[in-house]
């Protein structure tokens, strides 16, 4: 219909509205604004289509970065003030949308539409406002958090150095780099079931540590966990003198994050780009972030001390309960730290598959959720926190097949020194796994951690894994010696309890 045909339109012709009120529907669909440009308050249409355009043209440049330019320009536009703005601007266009449509119901005149079509125009114009709305007011609230995120992430850092004392100025991940992951075991305003009040406090001691090594370049990760009883020097840090032997959790206690870093790096050889600390409370919050991580159990598992209390078979675990099957030793057959080590890989091998299942992946708001939990409760490096880091690591770790996620443990034996319960380094088998981690190389293992047991399918996980780019040069695997456990992510493993 022409313009004159709709503000002149016969209200006295049932046929005439009828026809009218669905052009009128329809236009606000297509455009908001164009329907009280043609039939109604011109003022409010002009700016309403004015917006509308500059919406879409947003939408389109952030389809074209996408397609062509991610790594360079997402970073600039997944940036917290950019983010804000997206957000206010989808708000804004939601309410538009809504002012629009009711307008547009008041110009259609319903009561001189055919009775029949009255319901039909009604539905298609409440349909339209809920889906069409709803996108935007959920796309503002996927940018809000997004940008709330990116906030807490930049509001809590940490300089990290190298062992010159230098800071560390590594920015965006573009070739192989190393990532130190530092759980801690302070009990400092942590709310975690199963933590006794004998347990430290303060900065406490680092409980876990986990050594990342991620590359674009062989398109692929190994976490190289270090036991925490594993006895070994440690070199100056800070204001803390070098200690000849000490066991490897104390270096948290010692001078904080840059003691974890530079330990780390005299016993691997590694350097460290990034850095982050992770909290008890944030285990919690990631497994309930993704909806719960699976795990079986061949044999239960009971641990007053942990808290950890599960029958053999298959749990979904989240909360309080991932975090006592994560702290679990005394569950286990040996009650050995090493064998918590193996468990943790079940675990985290389980949540890599999860993270990687188009469940999580797919869904923005999950996505959105777990790096919520994780920025709570996470300290990152001055680098590591950066956007352009985060997003040339998320975009580098999305591409590598789960069957080149290699979980291994810093080969070690047991051994008493001094009455003491520790671990001594088997320093042969140790460098054939920091030499191929340093030479780029993605690993394999030939036997399981000691908590670890086959699921008997002998089948990979059931997670799609992606396909690399044509680009990507498929490094071989190296397969290490057999004193150094662990597993792929793409291998369902099954935990072993003591038995009764």
């Amino acid at each position: 219909m022409s313009q004159n045909a709709l503000r002149g339109a016969d209200p006295s012709s049932p046929a005439v509205m009828t026809k009218r009120a669905w052009w009128l529907v329809g236009l606000n669909i297509l455009a908001p604004g164009s329907a009280q440009v043609l039939a109604g308050n011109r003022r409010l249409g002009r700016f309403a289509l004015t917006f509308t355009f500059l919406l879409w043209a947003v939408v389109i440049v952030g389809l074209v970065v996408g397609l062509i330019g991610r790594s360079k320009l997402l970073p600039v536009i997944l940036a917290p003030i950019p983010l804000w703005i997206v957000t206010v601007l989808l708000v804004f266009y939601g309410v538009l949308w809504v002012i629009c449509t009711l307008d547009t119901l008041r110009l259609t005149r319903l009561v001189r539409v055919h009775g029949a079509a009255k319901g039909g125009v009604a539905l298609l114009a409440v349909v339209a406002l809920v889906v069409t709305g709803g996108a935007a007011f959920g796309g503002a609230v996927l940018t809000g958090k997004a940008a709330g995120v990116l906030g807490t992430v930049a509001s809590n850092t940490i300089a990290i150095t190298n062992p010159d004392g230098s800071v560390v100025n590594q920015g965006p991940l573009t070739g192989p780099a190393n990532i130190l992951l530092v759980g801690t075991d302070t009990r400092t305003g942590q709310s975690g079931a199963g933590l006794s009040t004998n347990d430290s406090s303060g900065a406490g001691q680092n409980d876990v540590t986990i050594l990342i090594h991620i590359s674009p370049t062989s398109n692929s990760a190994t976490a190289l966990s270090i036991p925490r009883d594993l006895y070994t020097s440690q070199p100056a840090c800070g204001n803390s003198a070098p200690v000849a032997q000490a066991r490897f959790n104390t270096a948290l206690q010692r001078g904080g994050l840059n003691c974890v870093v530079a330990a780390t790096t005299a016993l691997t050889g590694l350097p460290i780009q990034y850095a982050a600390e992770i909290e008890f409370d944030g285990v919690v919050a990631m497994s309930d972030a993704v909806g719960g991580v699976p795990v079986c159990l061949v044999t239960a598992i009971h641990d007053r001390d942990s808290g950890v209390d599960l029958s053999a078979g298959a749990h979904t675990l989240q909360g309080p309960a991932a975090l006592a099957f994560l702290r679990t030793r005394h569950g286990l057959t040996t009650g050995s730290d090493l064998q918590r080590i193996s468990n943790q890989q079940i675990f985290l091998a389980s949540l890599m598959r999860t993270v990687k299942s188009p469940e999580v992946l797919g869904n923005p708001n999950k996505v959105l959720d777990l790096a919520g939990a994780a920025a709570q409760h996470m300290q990152l490096s001055t680098d590591l926190a950066k956007v352009s880091t985060l997003v040339s690591i998320a975009l580098a770790v999305k591409d590598i097949p789960l069957e080149r996620i290699a979980f291994v443990q810093y080969p070690s034996h047991p051994q008493t020194i001094r009455g003491q319960q520790v671990t001594i380094a088997d320093r042969d088998a140790a460098k054939a796994l920091t030499d191929a981690i340093a030479a780029d190389q993605p690993v394999a293992t030939q036997t399981l951690g000691g908590a670890a047991v086959s699921n008997g399918s002998g089948t990979p996980a059931k997670s799609p894994t992606p396909t690399p780019s044509p680009s990507t040069t498929q490094a071989p695997v190296v397969t290490l010696p057999p004193e150094v456990t662990g597993q792929s992510a793409a291998l369902q493993t099954c935990s072993q309890g003591q038995h009764g």
